[in-house]
């Protein structure tokens, strides 16, 4: 049964890994010896497998890696958005060496959720990381089977790379380099994805996902069933999420033969399968059969689930000292092709900019081809610093190495007031040296706005758009000063009253209470109506209404219209989470909409009542309409 996705990621691991390792650790020892006198020389298991490195950089965020072939909770597209679209991904291989003839074959499985019965396939040495130029990410990993009992013989380097130039930051590039100890017989090399397509809120969204082949380049895909009107007359079934994600083999040893023939970029996948996780491999025998059934006319199923996705190729004949190659690419991309797009617009829906899995694939297939080299790399992306915020100003600060460069040319500044993954609006652009580093704009009182900085150089080319460093991840929000009155009571007092002592007592009275009932009709809530239905909202970016104009230190209590308390939201006072640095007291306040039981309100028409000690009270109301 799959494992409940609500578990954070770092706990669940230490708990698979904590509890299975003893058990199994003593097994190993007994079979092959204390793990130091493994040629890898990792004095222990678990922290081997715990290791990940992290890629936030382009429009693809990749950041589980871990280091014995597979990758979990990763994938995010775009990067910013909050989605991931990978439960696991990683490496299956298989074969007959000489000790598993007359039996069931030897496999080394990089699965997540079939350590039951292939746990600690294999052991590895860590991390290299490099920084080649022009690439944001270059992550190689080594691991062997030695401490398997089931030992395949294989030790397997992993090279990840990844490119943050705007054109090249939708795909992973991996070298798998394999050398072998044992000679194997029908030895297969494949690579299994579980994608779990769509927005990650809402309930059970792997369970509609959907796989197919494109046997023209030879992709194996996911694809969300929400991704696809049903109807192209029915703007009830417009797309939810257009990602696909799909893997392609680049080049390789032709199969049917030696392993080592060479390699050749006149390769394709020889098996295409694919299974919900109801059906999963019950241990050596079926991982294999499925790896090695040689099939690429295996249909995609009519009925969206939660399927994974198996693509191999053999198979060859391995003799020990043996070295071998295969690249692969784990491709992202907005909708299938262009013909996506066509029905998506006869929907009636937006249409993306971000480029489509062919697109993608196609790209990487000629970078590749071309020996991974940019002609004209693009500017390495600004660093836009935390906005700082006075009132309704928001300065921007921004720098890129890539402005000390002879073609540099300027930056480009984007706001939005939708999501920090656009639509984005020109607001600046600073054109020449000296390079313009700063900026100054005003933010809207109870909305969101999120900022892009781009750099580009004399040809044209710009940085990219997608990482995390260029942007702003959550929304800036003006900030208030503390609701406080105006004018000269004593003054005016003084002047009315003519040295009279009762007059001015009653004067000052009258005035500072006046001026204090004003200064507390200041209040005001935005967004009122909350609209779920905005766009801000659906894309699940923020959901929160917000106080302004508050005194210094208060209390804000939120009825229904029955009267029933809802929530209590604290501001500068006993209770407050998120009090103001001392100093710089704020007149806002946010609350998420969830009530003091946890749960999310409904739509309606909410009473709230701010509670001030130094300015007394002050009652209205606001609105909520949630969206579908």
């Amino acid at each position: 049964m799959r494992i409940k996705r609500t578990v954070p990621l770092c706990l669940m691991i230490f708990l698979l890994l904590w509890t299975s390792a003893g058990a199994y650790d003593a097994d190993v020892v007994t079979r092959f010896g204390p793990p130091g006198t493994r040629k890898t020389g990792c004095a222990s298991l678990a922290p081997c497998i715990s290791a990940n490195f992290s890629h936030t950089t382009g429009d693809l965020w990749f950041p589980e890696i871990y280091s014995i072939g597979l990758s979990l909770y990763t994938g995010y597209y775009p990067g910013s958005s909050g989605n991931l679209q990978i439960f696991q991904t990683g490496v299956w291989a298989g074969g007959y060496p000489e000790e598993a003839q007359g039996g069931d074959p030897y496999t080394a499985i990089a699965t997540f959720d079939q350590l039951d019965f292939l746990r600690y396939d294999s052991v590895c040495s860590g991390f290299k990381v490099a920084h080649a130029e022009n690439r944001a990410l270059d992550v190689e990993s080594t691991f062997d089977t030695g401490y398997s009992p089931y030992d395949l013989g294989m030790v397997v380097t992993l090279r990840y790379k990844m490119w943050d130039d705007p054109r090249l930051d939708d795909f992973v590039l991996i070298e798998a380099d394999l050398e072998f100890t044992k000679s194997v017989d029908h030895f297969w090399w494949g690579w299994m994805t579980d994608c779990d397509m769509g927005n990650n809120d809402l309930p059970d969204y792997y369970y509609d996902d959907l796989v197919g082949f494109d046997e023209v380049r030879g992709v194996a895909y996911m694809y969300d069933d929400d991704g696809d009107p049903v109807d192209e007359h029915d703007l009830s079934s417009k797309l939810l999420s257009p990602t696909y994600v799909g893997q392609v083999l680049l080049s390789g040893p032709p199969p049917g033969g030696r392993i080592t023939e060479g390699v050749t970029t006149n390769v394709s996948w020889e098996t295409f399968n694919w299974w919900d996780w109801n059906n999963d491999v019950t241990g050596r025998a079926s991982a294999y059969d499925r790896m090695s059934q040689g099939t690429i006319k295996q249909y995609p199923p009519d009925t969206p689930f939660d399927y994974r996705v198996l693509t191999a190729i053999g198979p060859y004949e391995v003799e020990a000292g043996d070295r071998a190659t295969f690249v692969i690419g784990i491709v992202f991309g907005d909708g299938f092709d262009g013909a996506y797009w066509s029905r998506r617009a006869a929907a009636g829906a937006e249409i993306s900019n971000m480029g489509t899995l062919v697109d993608h694939v196609e790209n990487l297939k000629t970078f590749f081809a071309d020996g991974m080299v940019i002609a004209d790399a693009a500017p390495k992306a600004p660093e836009l610093d935390r906005p700082l915020l006075d009132g309704r100003s928001a300065t921007l600060s921004w720098y890129s190495v890539s402005e000390e460069e002879d073609d540099f040319a300027g930056y480009r500044l984007f706001k939005s007031l939708v999501s920090n993954i656009g639509p984005w609006q020109l607001i600046g652009e600073f054109a020449g040296k000296p390079a313009v580093n700063s900026y100054v704009d005003e933010v809207r009182i109870g909305f969101p706005t999120f900022y892009l900085v781009a750099a580009y150089d004399m040809a044209g080319n710009e940085s990219t758009t997608g990482g995390a460093v260029c942007k702003t991840l959550d929304g800036v929000y003006a900030t208030t000063k503390p609701t406080d009155y105006d004018g000269d009571c004593a003054g005016g007092c003084e002047e009315e009253c003519q040295g009279c002592p009762q007059c001015y007592d009653l004067c000052m009275k009258d005035c500072m209470g006046a001026r204090l009932r004003s200064a507390m009709d200041n209040i005001l809530v935005a967004p009122n109506p909350y609209r779920g239905s905005a766009d801000w909202e659906r894309l699940d970016y923020e959901a929160r209404i917000s106080f302004y104009n508050l005194p210094g230190r208060c209390t804000i209590y939120i009825h229904s219209m029955t009267g029933e308390l809802v929530d209590v939201v604290y501001h500068n006072v006993s209770g407050d989470q998120s009090p103001d640095p001392a100093g710089s007291e704020t007149g806002g306040e946010s609350w998420d909409m969830i009530t003091a039981n946890s749960q999310s309100i409904a739509s309606g028409i909410y009473i709230y009542r701010v509670d001030s000690p130094e300015y007394g009270q002050k009652i209205g109301k606001f609105a909520v309409i949630k969206g579908e």
